[in-house]
C-alpha cells in the first residue's frame, strides 16, 4: 500500500501543475462554503446544489487528466518491460521503455484543453529531489557491498572527486569557446552547466551489471564514482549559480580565477565530509532506536521505520547545508551493517524486498517525468544538445583515462610494499567506466535551479535551452549507452555470472593500514555502542518463507496483524513446519 501510495504520489505531483489549481479550488470552494455556514452565511439550496457540481466537476477531471494517464503508463511501462524481458530484448533497457512511456503521455497531456504543460517544470525539482532521490539513493546504501565500497574507496574518491573536475573544465571551456557556433558566449554559464552535467547517474548500467552480476571491481567503481560525484556537481553548482562570488546579475568573478577555484575545493570538502558526518550521525541515531524500541517485534514497524529514515536525514541535511544524497548514501551503509542484527530475520528480508520495491518505482518516477519534459524541446535545442553531446564524451575520456591510469600506479607502488598482486583496471575496465557516463536525475534538479542570471547574460530563453538540453542529453545517453552495456561486456569479454564472497576484493585490498583503522574503529566503538550481533550468530533465513509468513496474516484483523510480533510468525512456522515435516521438498 505505502509502495502504491508513493508511486501514485509521484506521477500525480509529477504532471499536474494546471490540474491541481483545479483541486485547490475545489478546496477552496468547500471551505468557502464551511466558512460561510460558520459565519451564519446561509446559502441556499440552488447555490449548494450548484457548489456541489462544481467540486464534481473537479474531481472528476483530476481523475481524468491525472489519476488515469499516470496509472495508465505505469502500468504499461512495467508489462511492456516484463514483455521484453520475457522476449530476451536487452538493448532497450526498463529505463527507455518508461521514457518512451512517458514521451506519449507527454505528449497527449499537450494537447489537453486544461493541461498547461509548461508549468510541468515547477514541480519537477521537488517531485525529484525531495520524493523520489531519498529512496534510490537509500537503497543503494542498503543493499551496497560494505567490504567492496571500503576497499576500493580511495580509489573511488579519485574518479568521482579529481575525474569530475577534471570533466567539468574540459566541458565548460569547450562550450565557452565554441560558442558563436551555438549561442552560449558567457564563460559563467558554460561552467555552471558543465558543473551539472558532468554527474554521472548510471542507472541502466548498474541495473544491467547487477542482472548479469558483472565482476565486483567494476561494478563497485562505477557505482561508487557515480553516488559520490554527486557532492562534486552540487558544490560547484552552487557556487556558480549563487550571487556570493558573481553578484545577482553580472559575474564579477571569472569561474577559472584564484578565488573561485579555492572557493570550490574548500567547498566540495565541506561538503563532502560534512554530509558524511550528517548520514552517520542520523545512522547511528536510528540503530540505536531500533535496538532501544525493540522494533523487531514487529515487523511492519521496523520496515515503515527504515523507509521513512531516508527522509528525514535527506531533508535535515539539505537544512544545514549539507548533500542530502550523500547523507543518505552513508546513512544507509552504516544502517546496513548495523541496524540489520536489531531486526528480526522477517523483517530484514521484507525490508530489503520492499525498499527494493520502492526504489525501482522513483526510478519509473523520474525516467517518465523525463519523457513527458521531452516533449517541448525545439530545434535550437536540439543543435546546442549535439554540442554538448561531444564535449561529454571528450570531458568523459579526459577523466577516466588518466584517473585509471593514476589509480593502477598508486596500486603498483602499494603492491610492491607489500608483495602482493595488485588489482589492476585494465583497458577493457577504463572504457567501460567511460561507456557507464550516463546522466539522470541529479542534472535534472540541478538544471531546473539555475538563475534567471542566465537569459540576462546570455539572450532570452537560454535557460529552457538549458533545461531542454540536459533532458536531450539524458534521454541519448540511456537509449545509446543504457541499450548497449550488455553489448560492450560481451564484445570486450569482461566477466560476467561473477559470484564471490563478501569479503573478496577486501582481503585482496592494499589499503591494509587504513583497513586495519576502520576494523578497530568497528571492534572498539562501534559494535559495543551499537550492540551490533556478530556475523557468526545469525543465523540463515529464507526471504521468501519471510514474505509468506507475514502476507499470509493479512487475512486477519488489520491491527492485529500490523502489531504481529516475531514470536507469532515463529510459532506459526514451527507450527506449519511440524505439519508438513512429511513432505518438506514439496513445502520448499
Amino acid at each position: 500500500t505505502v509502495g502504491d501510495t508513493t508511486g501514485a504520489a509521484a506521477g500525480l505531483a509529477s504532471a499536474t501543475s494546471g490540474v491541481a489549481a483545479a483541486a485547490v479550488g475545489s478546496a477552496a470552494a468547500v471551505l468557502n462554503s464551511s466558512a460561510d455556514a460558520v459565519a451564519g452565511n446561509s446559502s441556499t439550496p440552488h447555490e449548494r446544489s450548484h457548489e456541489d457540481e462544481e467540486v464534481h466537476k473537479h474531481m472528476i477531471l483530476v481523475s481524468k487528466e491525472v489519476v488515469q494517464p499516470i496509472a495508465m503508463a505505469f502500468l504499461l511501462s512495467l508489462v511492456v518491460a516484463t514483455l521484453l524481458e520475457k522476449a530476451h530484448i536487452s538493448f532497450l533497457p526498463e529505463s527507455a521503455v518508461v521514457i518512451c512511456v512517458g514521451l506519449v503521455l507527454g505528449l497527449s497531456l499537450k494537447f489537453m484543453k486544461h493541461f498547461p504543460v509548461a508549468l510541468l517544470h515547477e514541480l519537477n525539482a521537488p517531485v525529484v529531489n525531495m520524493l523520489l532521490l531519498p529512496l534510490i539513493i537509500f537503497e543503494s546504501g542498503w543493499s551496497l557491498r560494505s567490504y567492496d565500497f571500503a576497499a576500493q574507496f580511495v580509489y573511488i574518491l579519485f574518479f568521482a572527486v579529481v575525474g569530475t573536475f577534471i570533466a567539468m573544465i574540459v566541458v565548460g571551456y569547450l562550450i565557452y569557446w565554441t560558442g558563436p557556433y551555438h549561442g552560449i558566449t558567457d564563460m559563467r554559464t558554460a561552467f555552471t552547466f558543465a558543473s551539472l552535467i558532468a554527474a554521472t547517474d548510471p542507472v541502466a548500467t548498474l541495473s544491467t551489471y547487477s542482472s548479469l552480476q558483472v565482476e565486483p571491481l567494476l561494478h563497485i567503481l562505477v557505482f561508487g564514482e557515480s553516488t559520490v560525484n554527486d557532492a562534486v556537481a552540487i558544490v560547484v553548482f552552487d557556487i556558480l549559480n549563487g550571487d556570493e562570488l558573481f553578484g545577482p546579475v553580472d559575474a564579477q568573478e571569472e569561474p577559472g580565477s584564484s578565488r573561485a577555484l579555492s572557493a570550490i575545493w574548500s567547498g566540495i570538502a565541506k561538503k563532502l565530509l560534512g554530509s558524511m558526518a550528517v548520514g552517520l550521525a542520523f545512522g547511528i541515531g536510528y540503530t540505536l532506536i531500533l535496538r532501544i524500541a525493540h522494533m523487531k517485534h514487529s515487523q511492519s514497524m521496523e520496515i515503515l521505520f527504515i523507509v521513512f529514515s531516508c527522509y528525514l536525514t535527506f531533508s535535515s541535511a539539505e537544512m544545514v547545508d549539507m548533500s542530502g544524497i550523500i547523507a543518505v548514501l552513508f546513512c544507509s551503509i552504516l544502517m546496513g551493517i548495523y541496524a540489520k542484527p536489531h531486526m528480526s530475520r522477517e523483517g530484514q528480508g521484507l525490508a530489503s524486498f520492499f525498499v527494493k520495491e520502492l526504489a525501482q518505482m522513483a526510478d519509473m518516477g523520474i525516467f517518465l517525468l523525463v519523457g513527458m519534459d521531452f516533449v517541448i524541446t525545439d530545434s535550437t535545442s536540439m543543435h546546442f544538445s549535439s554540442w554538448v553531446i561531444l564535449f561529454l564524451l571528450i570531458g568523459r575520456a579526459a577523466a577516466t583515462f588518466p584517473m585509471g591510469f593514476l589509480v593502477n600506479s598508486i596500486k603498483k607502488v602499494s603492491a610492491g610494499r607489500s608483495n602482493r598482486t595488485p588489482m589492476l583496471l585494465s583497458c577493457k575496465h577504463l572504457f567501460m567506466m567511460w561507456h557507464a557516463g550516463l546522466r539522470g536525475g541529479i542534472a535534472l534538479v540541478l538544471v531546473l535551479e539555475m538563475g534567471d542570471w542566465v537569459d540576462v547574460n546570455n539572450k532570452p530563453g537560454t535557460k529552457q535551452v538549458l533545461l531542454n538540453t540536459t533532458i536531450v542529453v539524458i534521454v541519448v545517453f540511456l537509449l545509446v549507452f543504457g541499450g548497449s552495456t550488455q553489448f560492450a561486456l560481451k564484445s570486450l569479454g569482461i566477466q560476467v555470472g561473477v559470484e564471490v564472497d563478501e569479503r573478496y576484493l577486501y582481503d585482496r585490498s592494499l589499503l591494509n593500514s587504513m583497513h586495519a583503522v576502520f576494523e578497530k574503529l568497528d571492534q572498539y566503538v562501534m559494535r559495543p555502542l551499537l550492540g551490533a550481533v556478530e556475523e557468526d550468530e545469525l543465523e540463515e533465513y529464507d526471504t521468501v518463507g519471510a514474505i509468506d509468513s507475514v502476507v499470509i496474516n493479512r487475512n486477519k484483523h488489520r491491527g492485529h496483524w500490523f502489531a504481529s510480533g516475531v514470536s507469532r510468525i515463529g510459532s506459526q512456522a514451527a507450527d506449519s513446519s511440524e505439519d508438513d515435516s512429511g513432505d518438506d521438498s514439496e513445502t520448499r
